[in-house]
């Protein structure tokens, strides 16, 4: 065996392979850099295309092209580019120690023709193949069903509430990274560290609320959504099903003064006062839920206000600081969990459930407060329904059977989207920060009530009122009587049906 073969690893194969082939070298760590190098280059011009043609067609790019075009694929170049001086390096080493002579290229001649053809070509379709599974690979690990369904089986609980919401037709990425390679990059570091949670089985039951390291809305809600547009008032209007043997319908109604910034030099009025340029509201929690909140800074271009929460000991650097944005009151935009008493006038306003069937109204939200789903969740519920209307409401026993199917599986249905027992997840665990009641209806200090407790005091006795009239006019509260509800009420009410 010569001096020559037995320097290279790949035996006469290798000696045949550095000496004939164009543009490779005698050591496989030039050849790979060689390869890489190739790859990258014909990616970089087919994602210089597919950028001009999205520019071209007013396409919207994806939030994660700028970060493989233009961090990752160079890279690789890069990469390539280093092998293939350090190959040469360690080659040139080998010829100074008399082990390797040096690299022929064979240039011209039928054979060097046929065989760069064939090198040529397999080049081609392996590029062609890389490209194309790597091209879908890239756009299956940014979807929907790969962030619930593959790596994120975890986030069971949020992707069913995704699935009923309003933005569910907007990817995870859009709103969890958003365009940018800095967010990705972080996004990507802490799925690392998700993935390893879930390969040890460690990870937290329930998932912890909210994101700490979440990017800013403004960076990702306020591209669609624009907070400052002046908004006016709003009526809202719900509808209930009350407790009582007929199942009574009752209406609550207010005007939300959503306001807004109206125009340019006119200051923002009502909710949305919080998200005016001109205004910045800064607040210390010392819980991880932020719900104890101990110290708001409020910023207008008359001053700065410092409150201080009344009646409370706590350190001067305990906690965590954060400029207050849309995500402090929309906490649950998409990942929506329902309340009891909401999914059931839901139900009932939707015609799910009727109430002609006595006492549905009260014995249902029993179900749901006192089961869990699970392998047959209908059967459960239809076995609860049955054992409690024989032993509370026997004379109403067959009005239920005539409808217990259906009604069992509505009822299961609301348990099923809001109850993971395998997650830690039960009513109230992901509440809304859209009000100040809990789950029986009654006032709390969770919500709006976390500052606007008339128990955050400046230092000169100014405190963050509580007034209800500064957010929304009550009109009707549980109203069971038609003729009570203001006019304009009642014909929306009446329009509607």
């Amino acid at each position: 065996m010569s001096a020559e073969t037995h320097s290279n690893p790949l035996g006469k194969f290798g000696v045949w392979f550095a000496g004939r082939l164009p543009f490779f070298y005698s050591t496989w760590v030039t050849t790979l850099g060689s390869v890489l190098s190739i790859i990258a280059v014909f990616l970089l011009l087919m994602a210089l295309v597919l950028n001009v043609y999205n520019h071209l067609l007013h396409r919207p790019v994806n939030a994660y092209v700028g970060t493989v075009t233009f961090m990752l694929l160079p890279a690789l170049l890069i990469l390539g580019v280093l092998l293939i001086l350090l190959g040469t390096v360690i080659h040139r080493r080998r010829v100074s120690r008399g082990e390797a002579g040096p690299a022929a290229i064979e240039i011209g001649g039928v054979e060097f023709m046929r065989k760069a053809a064939v090198v040529g070509f397999m080049v081609l379709i392996g590029m062609v193949l890389f490209s194309s599974f790597g091209y879908e690979a890239y756009h299956y690990t940014e979807s929907t069903d790969f962030c619930m369904n593959v790596c994120h089986e975890v986030m069971e609980p949020e992707g069913v509430a995704y699935s009923r919401s309003a933005h569910a037709n907007v990817e995870c990425v859009e709103c969890h990274i958003g365009p940018g390679a800095e967010w990705f990059v972080k996004a990507k570091l802490s799925g690392l560290r998700q993935v390893a949670a879930v390969l040890r089985n460690s990870y937290s039951r329930p998932i912890p609320a909210p994101v700490h390291n979440l990017r800013p809305a403004r960076e990702t809600c306020e591209i669609c959504h624009w907070p400052t547009k002046f908004h006016g008032s709003k009526l809202i209007m719900r509808k209930h099903t009350e407790s009582d043997r007929e199942n009574t319908r009752s209406v609550s109604s207010l005007i939300m003064k959503v306001g807004g910034h109206p125009q340019p030099g006119v200051r923002a009025t009502g909710v949305h006062w919080h998200v005016d340029p001109a205004n910045e509201v800064r607040y210390r929690s010392i819980d991880d839920k932020r719900e104890k909140i101990v110290e708001v800074i409020q910023k207008t271009p008359e001053g700065e206000i410092r409150y201080l929460l009344e009646d409370e000991e706590f350190g001067e650097d305990e906690g965590e600081w954060r400029i207050m944005d849309c995500i402090d009151c929309h906490n649950r935009p998409t990942h929506i969990f329902e309340t009891p008493g909401q999914a059931l006038d839901d139900a009932f306003t939707a015609g799910l459930l009727e109430t002609d069937v006595p006492w549905l109204r009260k014995v249902a939200d029993r179900a749901l407060w006192e089961l869990e789903p699970g392998d047959d969740t209908v059967a459960a519920v239809s076995n609860f329904l049955t054992e409690t209307y024989a032993a509370d409401h026997p004379d109403d026993l067959s009005a239920l059977q005539a409808d217990l199917p259906n009604i069992s599986g509505v009822i299961a249905a609301i348990l099923e989207r809001n109850i993971f027992p395998r997650m830690g997840i039960t009513w109230g665990t992901y509440a809304s920060n859209l009000g100040h009641m809990d789950l029986d209806g009654d006032f709390a200090d969770t919500g709006c009530f976390r500052c606007h407790d008339e128990m955050h005091v400046s230092e000169d006795g100014l405190y963050i009122s509580q007034d209800c009239d500064a957010c929304h006019t009550l009109l009707s509260e549980r109203e069971t009587d038609p003729d009570a509800l203001p006019d304009f009420v009642a014909d929306f009410l009446s329009e509607g049906e």
